[in-house]
């Protein structure tokens, strides 16, 4: 009996150092691949639905832009456009475009970007590019940040290309 209990003592201990070494062992797996997708709570694949309720949450001042599927938004100091699937019933979220009123240097900007979407930045001509969530573009020209469900966008082109 006094070996059992000096045996549970032992892996109490082990573990509790385990831990203390390595605190992340206590996380699922699947927290550690979770990156952020979204802007201002905003992602793409949202439907209407989650969209207004958001929006009524976090009392966003938001009205419909030029389009039925256009809401424009004031948050933070930043102007915000969302744009959804005007042909889906359930009218989802295909592109989040955040201007940003006074960005900074944009050295800081994009590493400041990387660390918050968990993903390595992509210097091209036009700016800057990230691959975050389940196959979004997030992009950012200096000013403004475009985050982008690239599938839904290439669809949504053939449609209107067949119009």
């Amino acid at each position: 009996m006094k070996v059992a209990i000096v045996i549970a003592g032992l892996i109490v201990v082990a573990f509790a150092a385990l831990v203390a070494i390595q605190p992340s062992f206590l996380k699922p797996a699947s927290l550690a691949l979770v990156k952020k997708s979204d802007i201002f709570g905003f992602s793409p694949g949202m439907t209407f639905d989650e969209t207004s309720k958001l929006v009524s949450q976090r009392h966003y001042l938001c009205r419909q832009g030029r389009s039925a599927s256009t809401l424009e938004c004031d948050i933070n100091g930043a102007k915000v456009t969302v744009d959804s699937d005007e042909t889906d019933a359930r009218r989802p979220i295909w592109r989040v475009n955040a201007t940003l009123s006074n960005p900074g240097p944009e050295e800081v900007a994009v590493k400041s970007i990387s660390e918050q979407f968990n993903a390595q930045a992509i210097k091209g001509r036009e700016g800057w590019t990230w691959i975050v969530g389940r196959a979004f573009r997030l992009s950012y020209d200096g000013l403004g940040l475009t985050l982008v469900d690239e599938a839904a966008e290439t669809r949504l082109r053939k449609a209107e290309a067949k119009r």
